[in-house]
Order: C-alpha cells, then sequence, then structure tokens
C-alpha cells in the first residue's frame, strides 16, 4: 500500500486528490498551514482518519526547507508527493516577494528536500496551471490555440508588474513550473516529476467553504448568486472539473507520464452556459440572471483554444461534462445559502 504525501491538503483541488488517493488505497500524509482550518476537511474524510490512513501535518511554510526535512524524516517511507501548494494572493503588494519567489522556492524546497531526505519517493506531481501555457498578448484570440508544447512568453519584469495581479500569478506558475525544470535536469533526483497544467478548475468539493471560493469557482458562484435581469460580467474560457483534474494528478503517478507536462482542458464554456444550466435547476429557475442566449457564441468566441487532445489520449479519463459540473456545485452552493 503506497504513502503519498499531499501539500496544502486543505485546498479545493487538493480535497480531491486526498480523497481520490484513500479510495485507490493509497495511505495519505497532508500537509496544513493552520490545523484549525484543517476541520472540515477532517470532518469529511473521518472515517480514514480514525483508521489512520489519513494523517495531517502542520507546514507553516512551505517555503521553509527545515520544516520539510522534518516531515520527511518522521515519515520516511513516503512513495510518492502531489505539490498542490503555491501562494495565491490578488493584492500583493510587492509580487517578486509574495507571488514569485514564494513559488518557486515552495516547488524546489520540496523537491530539494526530497531528493536529499526522502530516498524512496518515485514520482512527484506538480499543479501548475494553464497560465504557464497562454500568452498575454493572445489570450481573447480564438484564432491562438494552446498545447502542452505552448510556453507563455512572460519576462520576469512584465511577471513582478506591480498592480498586475493577473500577470503576477501567471508568472508564478510560469517560474516555478521553469525552476522544477532547472532542477530535474541539473540535478537528477532519484525521483520523476509530472506537471498538470489545468485551465478553470470548477465544481463540488469534498469539504468545500462557500465563504472562501477558489477563483475559478466563483465564475459560477456570481451567476448562483445573482438576480433575475442583473447578469454578472461575462467570462469565457475552458475548463476541467475539479474531479477529473485530481483524477489527472493520481493517475499522473503512472511511470508511462514520468516527465510530461500534462494540459487539461475538458470544454469551452462561457457564463451564458453557467446561466442556461442553472436556470434549468428548480431551485434557481426564475430567480437568477438569465442572460441573453443570442450572444452565447459571440461569448464563447471571447477566448484563445486549448487543444488537449495529447493529455486526454495519455489520461484516458471519462470526463466529466460542464453541466454536471455546474450542477453538482450548485447543489452545494444551495445547501449552504437556503
Amino acid at each position: 500500500m503506497p504513502t503519498t504525501l499531499v501539500t496544502g491538503a486543505t485546498g479545493f483541488l487538493a480535497g480531491h486528490c486526498v480523497d481520490q488517493l484513500l479510495k485507490a488505497g493509497h495511505n495519505v500524509i497532508g500537509t496544513v498551514r493552520n490545523p484549525a482550518k484543517a476541520e472540515r476537511l477532517t470532518q469529511a474524510l473521518q472515517s480514514s482518519v480514525d483508521s489512520g490512513k489519513l494523517t495531517l501535518e502542520t507546514v507553516k511554510d512551505i517555503q521553509n526547507e527545515a520544516e520539510f526535512e522534518a516531515l520527511f524524516k518522521k515519515h520516511p517511507k513516503l512513495d510518492y508527493i502531489l505539490h498542490t501548494a503555491s501562494p495565491f494572493n490578488f493584492t500583493a503588494e510587492d509580487p517578486e516577494e509574495e507571488m514569485l519567489k514564494p513559488a518557486i522556492q515552495g516547488t524546489l524546497s520540496v523537491l530539494k528536500t526530497a531528493k536529499a531526505h526522502a530516498p524512496n519517493v518515485k514520482k512527484i506531481v506538480i499543479t501548475s496551471s494553464v497560465a504557464s501555457n497562454l500568452d498575454v498578448a493572445t489570450f481573447y484570440d480564438p484564432n491562438t490555440t494552446y498545447t502542452e508544447k505552448s510556453w507563455n512568453p512572460m519576462t520576469w519584469e512584465q511577471a513582478a508588474e506591480k498592480g498586475n495581479p493577473f500577470a503576477n500569478y501567471m508568472g508564478s506558475k510560469l517560474y516555478a513550473e521553469k525552476a522544477g525544470i532547472e532542477f530535474r535536469d541539473k540535478e537528477k533526483p532519484q525521483f520523476s516529476i509530472t506537471w498538470i497544467n489545468p485551465t478553470y478548475i470548477l465544481g463540488p468539493g469534498v469539504a468545500l467553504d462557500m465563504s472562501a471560493l477558489n477563483t475559478s469557482n466563483e465564475v459560477l458562484a456570481n451567476v448562483l448568486g445573482s438576480k433575475k435581469g442583473q447578469d454578472p460580467e461575462g467570462v469565457a474560457g475552458w475548463f476541467v472539473d475539479v474531479r477529473d483534474c485530481a483524477r489527472a494528478h493520481v493517475v499522473a503517478l503512472k511511470p508511462e507520464l514520468d516527465g510530461e507536462r500534462l494540459l487539461l482542458a475538458t470544454a469551452k464554456f462561457c457564463t451564458q452556459d453557467i446561466e442556461d444550466i442553472a436556470n434549468k435547476i428548480p431551485e434557481f429557475h426564475g430567480k437568477i440572471a438569465i442572460g441573453n442566449p443570442a450572444n452565447r457564441e459571440k461569448e464563447l468566441n471571447h477566448a484563445s483554444q486549448c487543444d488537449a487532445s495529447y493529455s486526454k489520449k495519455l489520461l484516458d479519463i471519462d470526463w466529466i461534462p460542464f453541466n454536471k459540473t455546474v450542477e453538482d456545485f450548485a447543489n452545494q452552493w444551495y445547501e449552504q445559502h437556503k
């Protein structure tokens, strides 16, 4: 029975990773910054906690190599690591110090200490983002197509621009991914690395707190919390259901996916699609924005294309369709707001 470490275990995606690893027969060690914030996850997976299959450990700062060294010495039989934790701050006053460097150092601290103190680890899967693939200059160009081989050409100066949180986030993912590749190529660790680059991660949570949603799910919540006749700002892009994203992390542990950079993009969506689906749910019908279906194609064309066919073939997942993603999230949203 393998033992797998999941960093940032209380995160939206990480919660599903923990859940799916447990269901796949893994023992799981999850890191949390604040034990008090782990209560929802503990309650959701209480049977695994009680059986000893899930253990949560406090790592206050993912940049701190000493904390990971202590963790690896405490759990010497680790087989795999899913590194999902990364700083996310749309109000950073100093993007370089608050976003870029922490993302890079957080990745490197895991990789360096695993190489030095976790000799049994065979594979590390790192959560990156489509932000590492996109080019800001053509982000809204429907004639541009991104694939697993595409790279964001953003410079460090562009990534660190103050007052531009979108660029800061994209840059943090890009340069953290590049730092991981450089480490692999120079240090040649005993483990392999695979990167997961998802688009919008949407869907229900294992222990989801609607008062602290991930940025992606806010596009769904904005529709569900709208008033009839008051349409939220239109959004268009590509999505992957959070359960499929977690599944991809688990599948990526297979040796045949070593070194891959996997792009997750199930289908294109826009705000009108959310409105159309949500208005068919009895609890929301007639109460929320309905948008204008005639504008759907215009909304959809306000985004570049993603060709993730290579990754889809490798992962061989039965991808969850957008309507189920919206419906399942809406049910959770309703239960916490009724």
